[in-house]
Formats: structure tokens, sequence, C-alpha cells
């Protein structure tokens, strides 16, 4: 229970930082303490100033009205279901004296020194990792001990209620002080353990001068830190809680809490010790921090406002300015057009021999774009037919690997029949000896009975009598063995219907398994589906940077021709049943990109690789369209091209080129299917056949025909998370996947069903073969029993006739015969049940010799394939090269023709060059002149604009610059307001949220964790036989104990701890500190003097019962102090440490 406590605790704290900061839970004053005598009083003051200030929104927050309270009686069931478990746990591992506990590898405090502390020079105290008793009079230092603990490892000086600083703890007469504690750091979850090593050595100095500073050392004193904050990560990371006023109990804090601390204060230790309180602060302080940031959002929102009015005047202003650069471009237009009016007429001629040069460029850059496309493919061929000899070649080099696993799988096999054959001529061996000594047995059976007759006839009445009371166990006897002999025989038999049954349970428990998965893939796709159609994007199937690709595209002008794609959003399906099947079919192709120049596709692909994409080809495509006419199989078959349409002709060409989808027909029926591709040669025009799965729905097929025999059907899994690429009808590929989802399910519970049978069928079984058990072991108990009963009665017959010798010696020998029948049959029934187990050896090797053979007959028509692959891809380099020296030729020829057309433009240019070096030193750039204007007109223009521009600058009173840089900034400003605003809004809706769930789990660990301690507390008050009740009130913040000690008065509730003796209060308030402690979660728990006020007898109870509770507590350290002697078994126990501590003024004594 205290472990479910602590966990609800970390889980509740964990979101805000890995090692939540604690607060210092302060102990409290002498003013609380005077005041217990007055509970009353108190309690009626306290509610009334909750009635008078009322709840703030927090706590009505935190509260919820304390309907989680409301369980009382539940919960403290869960809780005693919970001990009682572990009261039986504890029972069982009574013979180990240390009951659950186990030592800790990390987190304890393995030594504690302290130099010139309180009234000791030097003090060390070695610890044991669990339980340890530091006895000693008064002023040995056992308070000190722990007063060291607490301010070594980081405690204000006031937590100790010893003093007020640290200098307070100096010895008289010495001006420095020094304290160290040595903390255990092994095991996997130790801490930075290559830096500390397996001790970590906490050292605190301090001086009169109130200066203060830390030490971190690790195990062999090598100087790792001096920061505070390093300490306390250490602390925080163990977990040591040493501020914890229930953690760490002081002599004063020890004594408020176990004798003298009311209602109110006790329920303070108590939300204090299990960090109910330390919650309650962080959360009332996020609570805080989200009020304040709320009131800010109106503020923001209103300077967001404020920003938008400043941003809408300087775009005014800037669209002024942009009116006057219009001005200013038109009067730079006008001077250069002044400019080169005079060079219009000549420059008209040359416009005609420009386009004619154009016009050569164009043809040549057609010719250049084919070049590029013929060397493309070749290199594209080129390394189809690398590939395809590359994938040859590792094929054939497999192919020695494949006999090999075919010879071993046959040797296997071979020997597996031999040893069966073997098992069998054991088998027959055996049975012809056990037939042997069975007709030896029943040969002297009659040789007995006939002389049994012999001496009947000479013996009398009682002979007789004897003889046949002997004969009557001797024939029970043989039945009886006769009976076991077919329970042996028997049993080889029940095996193996139990391991059919095994077999076939796992068998269809695998099948179930993997129709789940099938359900759940099914109904993921139709998530995915349902999706697709409510989104508004046709990207949202692809890489989330598609969008960012396409925008970049549609801004850039360096492609020839825009690039087509993705192909999936120009793709229309129009029967969606074969939608998921083609999106696997064609791949990443539907995610890639058409362009018709080498350039374009390095530019493209330039762009993908700056995103930081991939799975995108870019392919070049030719102009001109393919020609499938005659290429196509007949029309009474649907191809993947007949129920396409695509929004580009391009994209067709490259799916047939590289998917042959004008020859891969489609047939819903796989029957039908296969009689078209394998009952003789496949149809004219066909290169393979797409069907849908006949047993696995939502699947397809892929068959194909390789000539002659050689046949493949490879199955064709759709990506059911893959959103849908290309366009279709989604309604209608959810109703489809619909359908199969409810196959897939009415599947699944068939197969449930039939799990149930077979695994009744599997008990039924194991049943039989514990009856078949249980009646060999009656028969062997009876046959035993028959023996003796036999060799009683032979003892009766040996006193008549002296036991004749002859009777004797036939006995011994049937009795060696039988001995060696019952020799010969358990080898009989041994050799059957190695001929079951051999004859499943000997299948299991011939499945796997017919699979390695499959698996060969696989790799020989992969072999061929790759084979025929080559063959064709050398058939298609041929081509490509053929056609990449016909584009060479006529690119030569374009380049000829633009060389005649450059000679006769630049006698042209020459006429011209004189005007257009006189031009272009008034704007060296070339520009047009409007129809119909002249030198006067342009130049009346451009005085007209240089007036209205001046009067402009006049009117704004700033330059172009200001006003730019003014709206930039605006806008920056008003960009910058409104992410603050809308981030703001989110972290608080979050921190909202978070801090809902963080209060619900707040709710539910006070509701825990005070079941535990109310269960605990009855349970460790039962120790004595005493009765009580824990009642805490979070309402009134009271917690208020009742303990009844007379185990007589059944019926009287309790009486109030005031009214009981100073033994019996202060075992009371044991039982209720050791049940807190069961809820708290730090590995090191301290006591200062629990037993000062008790009596011999509670002392010894009190002392047994937190030595039993410290070894139920698994991993934790715990320290007891107390000024008595330890008594009972604990102290020879080797899990408990006595640490005897003598003053120091006696000290100094013996050492005089």
């Amino acid at each position: 229970m205290r472990k479910e406590s602590h966990q609800l605790l970390v889980t509740g704290s964990s979101s805000s930082s890995q090692h939540p900061k604690r607060r210092d839970c302060l102990a409290p004053d002498n003013h609380d303490i005077e005041q217990d005598d007055d509970d009353d009083a108190q309690s009626v003051q306290s509610d009334a100033n909750e009635e008078g200030e009322g709840p703030s929104q927090y706590e009505l927050m935190r509260d919820m009205g304390f309907e989680h309270l409301q369980y009382e009686e539940g919960d403290d069931m869960i809780a005693t279901q919970r001990l009682e478990q572990r009261a039986l746990r504890s029972a069982a591992m009574a013979d180990d004296i240390s009951g659950e506990n186990r030592r800790a590898m990390n987190g304890i405090i393995e030594r504690v020194t302290c130099v010139n502390f309180m009234c000791h020079s030097r003090l060390e105290c070695e610890l044991g990792p669990l339980l340890n008793f530091i006895v000693g009079e008064n002023g040995s230092g056992k308070s000190a001990i722990l007063t060291a603990i607490t301010l070594c490892l980081g405690a204000k000086a006031s937590t100790t209620n010893r003093g007020g600083s640290l200098k307070n703890f100096i010895k008289q007469g010495e001006e420095r002080g020094f304290l160290a504690v040595w903390i255990k750091n092994c095991g996997d979850d130790a801490y930075e353990h290559d830096v500390y090593g397996d001790s970590i050595i906490v050292e605190r100095h301090f001086s009169k001068s109130g200066t203060s500073s830390f030490k971190l050392k690790s195990g062999t004193q090598r100087l790792i830190s001096t920061k505070r904050a390093d300490v306390d990560d250490i602390v925080e990371y163990f977990y040591l809680q040493v501020d914890n006023p229930l953690n760490v109990l002081s002599q004063d804090n020890a004594r408020q809490f176990l004798n003298s601390s009311s209602p109110a204060l006790k329920y303070k230790f108590f939300v204090q010790g299990v960090q109910l309180e330390q919650l309650d602060k962080d959360y009332e302080l996020i609570k805080q921090f989200l009020d304040a940031h709320t009131e800010r959002i109106p503020q923001l929102e209103a300077r967001v406002a404020q920003l938008t009015e400043i941003h809408e005047e300087a775009d005014r202003v800037q669209k002024v300015i942009e009116g006057n650069k219009e001005m200013r471009a038109k009067k730079r237009e006008y001077m250069n057009q002044l400019a080169w009016s005079q060079v219009a007429e000549q420059e008209l001629v040359l416009q005609n021999y420009d386009r004619s040069v154009s016009e050569a460029l164009r043809n040549i850059a057609d010719a250049e774009q084919l070049r590029d496309a013929a060397t493309q493919k070749l290199e594209i061929e080129d390394e189809n037919l690398r590939r395809a000899k590359e994938n040859l070649a590792a094929l054939r080099s497999e192919e020695d690997g494949y006999k090999e696993a075919v010879d071993k799988a046959t040797e296997d096999y071979n020997a597996a029949s031999a040893e069966l054959r073997s098992l069998h001529a054991d088998e027959r061996d055996i049975h012809s000896r056990l037939k042997g000594f069975a007709d030896r047995v029943r040969e002297l059976e009659g040789k007995i009975r006939d002389e049994r007759q012999r001496l009947e006839d000479t013996s009398g009445d009682s002979r007789r009598e004897t003889q046949a009371r002997l004969d009557a166990a001797k024939a029970r006897l043989q039945e009886v063995n006769q009976d076991i002999s077919r329970e042996i025989e028997r049993r080889p038999s029940l095996d193996e219907q139990a391991a059919a049954a095994r077999a076939e349970t796992e068998r269809i428990g695998q099948e179930v398994e993997r129709k789940m998965g099938d359900v759940k893939s099914r109904e993921a796709r139709i998530r995915s589906l349902q999706q697709s159609r409510g989104s508004s994007s046709p990207y949202d199937a692809y890489d989330n940077r598609m969008p960012q690709l396409l925008a970049l595209i549609d801004r850039d002008v360096r492609f020839s021709r825009k690039p087509i794609g993705p192909l999936g959003t120009k793709i229309r399906v129009t029967k969606p049943v074969w939608a998921p099947i083609l999106e696997k079919t064609f791949g990443a192709s539907l995610n890639g990109f058409i362009v018709t120049t080498h350039a374009d596709q390095q530019h493209l692909s330039a762009l993908i690789k700056r995103l930081g994409m991939s799975n995108v080809p870019v392919l070049i495509a030719n102009t001109r369209s393919i020609n499938t006419e005659g290429k196509e199989p007949d029309s009474q078959f649907d191809t993947i091209l007949r129920i396409l349409e695509f929004d580009d002709p391009l994209i067709r060409d490259q799916l047939i080129i590289n998917s042959f989808i004008e020859q891969t027909i489609i047939i819903e029926n796989r029957k039908h299917a296969e009689q078209i591709m394998f009952n003789g040669p496949a149809p004219q025009n066909v290169n393979a056949c797409l069907a849908l799965h006949d047993k696995k729905r939502g699947e397809g097929l892929r068959l194909a025909t390789r000539g002659g025999n050689n046949v493949s059907t490879t199955p064709v899994v759709p990506n059911l998370t893959q959103k849908p690429r290309m366009k279709t009808d989604v309604s209608s590929q959810i109703d489809v996947q619909k359908e199969i989802l409810a196959q897939n399910q009415h599947e699944l519970d068939a197969l449930r069903t039939e799990l149930d049978c077979v695994r009744r069928e599997e008990q039924h079984r194991g049943k039989e073969i514990n009856t078949h058990m249980r009646r060999l072991d009656v028969l062997r108990k009876t046959a035993r029993s028959m023996g003796a009963t036999i060799r009683e009665i032979e003892e009766e017959l040996d006193v008549f006739d002296g036991a004749d010798g002859r009777l004797n010696i036939f006995e011994q020998e049937l009795a060696v015969a039988k001995e060696k029948r019952e020799q010969f049959g358990g080898q009989y029934g041994d050799v059957n049940i190695r001929k079951t187990l051999q004859n499943a050896k000997v299948e299991e090797t011939k499945r796997l010799l017919d699979a390695a053979k499959t698996t060969k007959l696989d790799f020989a028509a992969r072999l061929d394939k790759a084979n025929r692959t080559k063959e064709k891809r050398e058939d298609l380099r041929s081509l490509a090269l053929v056609a990449k020296n016909d584009a060479f030729d006529n690119l030569t020829e374009q380049q000829e023709i633009k060389a005649m057309v450059d000679r006769q433009r630049d006698e042209q240019a020459s006429v011209v060059e004189e005007f257009t070096n006189h031009a272009a030193a008034v704007c060296p750039r070339r520009v047009d002149i409007p129809e119909g204007e002249t030198h006067a007109s342009i130049e009346k223009k451009m005085e007209s604009l240089v007036a209205q521009l001046e009067k402009r600058r006049k009117n704004l009173g700033m330059t172009d610059e200001e006003a730019n840089n003014r709206l930039v900034d605006a806008k920056a400003a008003l960009e910058k307001m409104k992410t603050v605003c809308e981030v703001s809004k989110k972290h608080i809706e979050a921190i909202e949220v978070a801090l809902c769930e963080r209060l619900s789990k707040w709710r539910l660990f006070q509701r825990r964790i005070s079941a535990n301690s109310r269960t605990n507390f009855i349970y460790l008050l039962s120790e004595r036989g005493y009765r009580g009740k824990l009642l805490l009130d979070h309402k009134r913040k009271k917690l208020r104990v009742q303990v009844e000690p007379d185990e007589t008065r059944r019926k009287v509730s309790g009486r109030d701890t005031r009214t009981l003796s100073g033994g019996e209060k202060s075992f009371s308030s044991i039982c209720l500190l050791l049940a807190i402690w069961e809820a708290m979660g730090s590995p090191l728990r301290c006591l200062d003097e629990f037993d000062v006020f008790m009596d011999n007898v509670n002392r010894d109870v009190s002392t047994n019962m937190l030595v039993d509770a410290a070894r139920r507590s698994v991993g934790r350290q715990y320290i007891f102090i107390t000024p008595n002697a330890i008594q009972g078994n604990a102290r020879h126990a080797p899990d408990v440490r006595i640490i005897r501590l003598t003053d120091p003024r006696q000290r100094t004594l013996d050492e005089m």
C-alpha cells in the first residue's frame, strides 16, 4: 500500500519537473503545543475562521465538495485485503528473520561524522543498511547524529528546533564545525556512478562568522562539486526528505507527535509527512500562476488592437509611397525611351534577324532535350542492365545454399527414418522376449498347481484352505498386474491425444491473434479513409512538406515546363475496390513528379533534397504519346489502364513504361483468374493479372507466367495505414472496408468459439491423464499389498510338510519369470513412447525437406526470371543506344543552321552599332518605344511627372525608406504580439487541463493514503489486543485517535487518548506513526526517544512493532534512538545493528 501511495504521489507531481523541489516543512512552534489542552476551543475557533473567511476558488476546485471521501468503508475494505495479503506473505517467509526486507543498493546512509559539533569534538557513527538502534546516556550524542544528518543533507537549522543558525551548533570554544555523511551509491539505479563511485560523501562546513559551504566527494575522497544545487539534486534523487517532520522525528517533534499533539497538529504532521501539503501548495501556486496569466489576456488583446491600428496607418502611407515608386519608374522609362527613340527604326530591322535566331535556338533546345532524354534513357537502361546482372549474379551465388539446405534436410530425414526403423526392431525384439517370459510364467504356474494338488492330497483340509487362500491372492495379484500393464500400454495413446490437443489449441490461438491483428488494421484503415474524406487538403496522404514543395514549384520560373505531380493526385480510380491494391502496386511512384527535361529533373531533385524529403522520384517523360493500339489485351478484360483516368497523358505513358498497366488485366474472382492465366498459355498481350484474394478480404494476388509451367502467385498486401493518394469514391471504399471488417469479426468470433472447444478438449485430455496416473498409483499400492498377503500365506504353508522344496523352487522360478516379464513390459512401453516421438520427428523432418525443396523450386523460378529480365534489359539498351545516336545527329544539323543565321544577323547589327552605343551611354538596357509616341511627347510627359513627385514628397514629410521601415517595424510588432497572445491562450488552456488532472490524482491519493493509514493503525493496535480508530477529518483538518486498551469492552467505541495512561498513549502514538510511515516513500526513517514515557511492557511491544514494521518496508533504512537498552530477540537479529554511544566526558576519563 505504501508503494502504491508513493507512486501516486510521484505521478501527480512528475509533470512539473524531473526532480521537483520541496519547500521546507517547518515543525510547529511552541505556541501550537501549548494549545493541546484546549482541543475543543481550538476546533471551534478553527471552524469559525473557516466559515468566516470561506473557501478560496482553488480550495473549491481541489476538494470538489469532498465527494471522493464518501467511499471510506469500501476504501478501508480494499486496504484491509491488501494488508491481509501482505501478512500471508510475511507468514510464508517466517523462517527468514528479516522477513521481506532486503538491503537497498543505494540511497542509505553508511556513516556520519561530526567535528566540533554541539558538545562533541569528534563523533563518528557507522550505520547498518536496515535497522539501527542508537542507545546511550544523555549527552552521548544520540540526537546529534540525527541533527547532523538533517543539516548535512541541506535542511535549515531552524527545522531541528535546536538553533536558529548553523553557528549555534559549533562546539563552545571552537571557530569551525564540520559534518560529513556517506551515502551508498551502488546498483543499476545509482546516481552518476561513473562520477561518484560506490559512495557519495556530502560535507558541510560552517563557522562562527556565519559562513557555510558544501562539498560533494566521491567514495575515493575526490572533490566533485561545491554547489548546494548538486546536493539538492542528490537528496531529491534518493528522495531522502530530511526536512519532512515525520521522516526525521527529532526529540521535540517526537514528543509533540507521540505524546502531546492536538488533532489539528496531528493532521498537520500527517499531511506534511505524506506530502499532501506540499502537493497542495505546488498546485495552489500553479493556480495562482494560471489566474495571473489569464488576467493578462485582455491587456494582450488590447495591445494587438492598438498595434493593428498602427500597422494600418503605416500600410496606408506605404501605399502612397508605392504610388510614388510607380511614378518614378515611369519617369525612368520616359528617359530611356528618349535615349532609344533614335535607334528604333534600325532595331525593327534587327528584330527580324533576332526572330530567326530565336527560332534556331528553339530548334537547338528541342534537339538538346531529345539528346538529353535519349542519353538519360540510355543511362537508365545501363543502370537497369547492371542491376539485372547483379541480381542474377547474386541469385546464382545463393544457388549452392539452397542445394545445401535440401541436402541437409534430406540427411536429417534419412537419419530420423533410420532411428525409427531401429526402434521398430527393438520393439520386435522386446516383444519376443516379453512373450517368452509370459509363456514361462504360464508353464510354472501349471507346475505349481500340480505340486500344490499333490501336497493338498497329503495335507488335508487345512492345507487346502490355506492353499486356496494363496491361490486366490495370487490370482488377484495377477489381475492387478494385468491392469497395471494395460494402463502402462495405454499411456502413450493418452500422451499423443493430449499433445495433439495442445498443438491444436496453440494453432487456433495463433490464428485468433492474427485475426485480431487483421481487425485492428482494418479499423485503422477505415479511420484513415474517414479522415481523408473529411480532409480539405488533397495532400494529407503525402509528406507533410509536400504543400511547401508545390509552393516552391509555383514560384520558380526556371522550369521549362511546370512539373506534374504528385502523380497520385492526378489519377482517378473508377472502380474503388481496386484502389488499395493499385496503391500498393504503384508504390512510391504515386509520390513522384514528371518533368520533360534533364535540367528540370536536376532542379526539382535539388528542391526536394533541400526540403529533406525522401521517396519522391522525379521521372523524365517524352512529350510524344505512347500508342498502345494492338498492344492491349482483348476488350473482354479490364486492365489497370482501363479503370484509371489521368489528368495528364504523360502520367499514363510513365505508368505504361514502369508498371505495364496496359497489359495487366484485373479479375475479381481468383479461380477465374487462375483458369485464364494457368490453364494453357496466357491471353495475348497479357503480362500479368491482378485478382482479389478469396480468403483474405481486402488483399490481392498477382498472377504471372514465365513460360512453360513456370508460374507464380504473389500476394499483394495493401498498407492499411496509408491514406488514399489517388482520387476515388472514398465512401465506396469505406463501405467495402466495413464489409471486410464485418467478415473479419465474424471469422474472429468463429475462431474464438473453436478455440473454446479445443481448450475444453485439452482440459479433458489432461483430466484423463490425471485419472490414469491416480488409477496406476492405486493399482501399484494394491499389488504391493497383495504381495505382502501372499508372503504371509506362504509362511503358513511352510508349516505344512516342512514347506516342500520342489514347490519353493517352482515359486522362486515363477517370481523370477514374472520379474523379467514386468521388466520387458516396461521396456516395451518405453519403446512405444520413443517410437511415437520419433514418428513425430520423422514427420517434422519430412515437412522441412518438402519446404526446402519448395524453396529451391521458387529460387529456380526467380533465377529464370532474373535471366529473362537481363536479356530483356539488353534489348532495351540496344534500342536506347540507337535513339541516342539519332538525337546527336539531329542536334548537329540544327547547330549548323543557327551558325548561318548568326552571320546574317551580325551584318545588320554592325549597321545599328553606332546608334546603339550612343543610346547605351544614356541607358545600358534596351527599352521599347510605344506606338505613336514621339521624342517631344515623351519629354512633355516626363516634365509633368517630375512636378507631381515633388508635390507628393512635400505632403508626406518623410522619405520612402523611412516609410518602409515604419511599415516593417509595425508589421513585426503586430505579428509578435499576436503570437504572444495565441501562445498565452494555448498555454493557459494546457495548464488548466494539467491542473485538473493533477487535482484529480491528488484527491485519489488523499483517499487511498487515508484508507491505508486507518487500516494499518487498527492492525498495529491489534498487536497488543487494543482496539481503536483513526478518525481523519479532511474537511476540518483534524486527526483524532480513539483507543480502547481493554479487550473485554467490545461494545465501547474507544476512548480519547487523553484518558489513556502514559504507556498506552505512547504505544497508541507509535501505532499511529507506523501507520503513517507505511504510506511514506522515503528510504530513510528516523525516530528520537520514542519510548521515553513507556513502561517496560509497552517498550518491548513497541520495539518489536517497530522492528517488524521496518522489516516489512523493503529496502528502507531505520534509525531509532533510545536511552534504554534493547531487549529481546531484536538485539541478536542479523538485520539489526545496535550502536552504543557514551558520554564524551566519560570517553575523556577513559582515555586518561
